[in-house]
């Protein structure tokens, strides 16, 4: 059941009572409590429960969490909110778990569409050797009308023959700058295109009316709803996504607190506005944002992925004579850029996945606070799938803040089959070291990058806790865990350390801890109700929780069906 103009609230008049069960705050002050109170979207007590009946009006509304678990609402602090309504209400195929589930999957969806391109989000390029599919595997699902299966790294797409006619691809054909076209032996294109090359099919696709657009954005809010998310960054944003946030948060359908990364306007690879839109944008920032909308940041994209090994490592790929992958930016580029930014006060979120890339803007993190002197702008720096250990403590020691995806850090076959071949197991073994960066004093978020990967927190929790397959592992008692893969069991990190990144520190990483993120006097009521105490689950069935009630400025913005 879901609340789509908050038609589950109470009226105004009402106040909320929310008692029993185990009630996390987050805050360190009182981490624990027997009740909270909201009133008018505020809360107005958070501790026992007979104080609360002294405080609530005479006609509160009461909630009995008795054998539940409150928490601040969760904070996804990298996410992609249309990519994620796109596969949401479109033919998405990341759950297929094996190559033939994945070509029924896909006829599935082609066999009845009326559309000029038949289109389909998640592709797992695991599936696939390192070039991607073949050409003739993607012929094979439909050689009459375009295809194109957009990889779920975001960072990859596989096109058919006839997009690829129709977006006039040839063997002479130039590889753009910051970008990969798969050729075989003869150089023709084999279907597969990485980073900026994707463009070269994708501006041939229908475009988009704006009612399109806002209604995949609410539907993609509705899951976030669904799934106790409060607040959210939303990390790569354009024009179009701007005037979607401004008008449903205008009319009161913004459900989720939205801190987003604008696309840096400047480059060859992923920007989404002309240059003259960009810096238009930017300037007039603070006007643009709502009250539930913050145009807040700036994304740069460091480098690129491990799959196609296009990201930036310090040590070479095996195997590839001598490649290191590529940096977006040249290290003087890139400290420019970081300190113009910084002269403008605006925050820097970062996609860094190679421990090149990673050095690479702490080094220009560290050059600019150099010349400029330390500030508060919390930049971020995401995925940090490989990050030496002669960096882990530049983190805390910038204030940088190390965004990880959680649910990432498993022996999936991502990481064994397409990681493992190209960087050996040294490598592999010291990949998302979440508890080292935490243990260095720097500052950790957590986020799903959706559509990438699940949106559901509860499921990153559990790998963050277990670093191991949260799927596979739900039938194993817990002292069969370690029978399952684990990766790297030393960057392990407890509960409370995962919960912290997703509730008060990914609220300080998107400026909105004096307001969200903590169960504490006076701050938003931004709540959710799990159906169980994760402090009292067995590890191995967090993944299984649900949320049953998310609140937003104490509107109930989701209610769990059977509740």
């Amino acid at each position: 059941m879901f609340a789509g103009s908050f038609t589950l609230s109470v009226t105004a008049s009402e106040d909320i009572v929310i008692h029993g069960g185990t009630i996390y705050t987050a805050d360190e002050a009182r981490p624990l409590a027997q009740a909270l109170v909201v009133r008018e979207g505020k809360l107005i007590h958070v501790g026992t429960s007979a104080m609360a009946q002294q405080v609530a009006s005479p006609d509160a509304k009461w909630i009995d969490a008795s054998g539940k678990m409150v928490l601040p609402g969760f904070h996804d602090s990298h996410i992609h909110t249309y990519l994620g309504g796109r596969s949401i209400l479109g033919c998405d195929v990341a759950s297929a778990e094996t190559i033939h589930h994945l070509e029924q999957m896909l006829q599935a969806c082609f066999s009845t569409s009326q559309e000029t391109w038949l289109i389909a989000e998640g592709l797992n390029l695991g599936f696939f050797d390192q070039q991607g599919p073949s050409l003739e595997w993607i012929n094979a699902i439909n050689d009459t009308k375009p295809v194109l299966l957009r990889a779920s790294d975001g960072h990859a797409l596989a096109v058919n023959s006839v997009a690829m006619r129709l977006a006039d691809i040839t063997p002479n054909t130039p590889t753009p700058p910051a970008g990969v076209i798969e050729r075989d032996v003869l150089g023709h294109p084999t279907g597969t295109f990485r980073e900026s090359a994707m463009q070269l099919v994708e501006r041939h696709l229908p475009p988009e009316t704006f009612e399109t657009r806002m209604a995949t954005i609410q539907a993609a809010l509705a899951e976030m709803n669904r799934h106790g998310i409060t607040s959210a960054f939303d990390a790569w944003v354009g024009s179009d996504d701007v005037a979607v946030y401004r008008h449903l948060d205008k009319n009161d359908k913004l459900t989720v607190k939205i801190r987003a990364a604008l696309a840096y306007g400047h480059g060859d690879l992923f920007t989404l506005d002309s240059s003259e839109d960009y810096t238009w944008l930017l300037e007039q920032r603070e006007l643009l944002s709502t009250t539930r909308f913050t145009l807040g940041a700036v994304k740069l994209f460091v480098d690129g992925v491990l799959e196609g090994e296009t990201a930036a490592l310090l040590s070479p790929y095996i195997g590839s004579e001598g490649s290191h992958g590529h940096l977006t930016y040249e290290q003087k580029s890139l400290n420019k850029i970081v300190s113009e930014l910084v002269q403008d006060g605006v925050q820097i979120y970062t996609h860094a996945i190679g421990d090149g890339g990673v050095r690479s803007i702490l080094d220009a993190f560290e050059a600019v606070r150099d010349d400029l002197g330390d500030s508060d702008l919390r930049h971020q720096v995401s995925h940090l799938q490989l990050i030496h250990p002669d960096d882990q403590h530049r983190f805390a020691q910038l204030g940088v803040v190390a965004n990880f995806q959680p649910l990432w850090a498993l022996p999936d076959e991502w990481i064994m089959s397409l990681n493992l071949p190209v960087l050996g197991m040294k490598r592999v073994e010291r990949m998302y070291p979440i508890a080292s960066i935490r243990e260095s004093g720097a500052m950790i978020v957590a986020g799903s990058d959706w559509n990438v990967s699940s949106l559901n927190p509860l499921e990153a929790i559990e790998v963050a806790l277990l670093r191991q397959d949260w799927i596979g592992n739900d039938q194993l008692t817990s002292e069969s865990l370690d029978h399952l893969p684990i990766l790297n069991r030393a960057e392990r990190v407890d509960l409370e350390t995962i919960l912290l990144a997703y509730t008060s520190n990914g609220a300080w990483g998107m400026h909105q801890d004096d307001s969200t993120g903590r169960l504490k006097v006076g701050m938003d009521a931004d709540i959710v109700v799990l159906s169980e105490d994760l402090f009292a689950t067995p590890v191995q069935h967090i993944s299984s929780v649900q949320v049953e009630r998310t609140y937003v400025d104490g509107n109930l913005v989701y209610l769990r069906s059977d509740d």
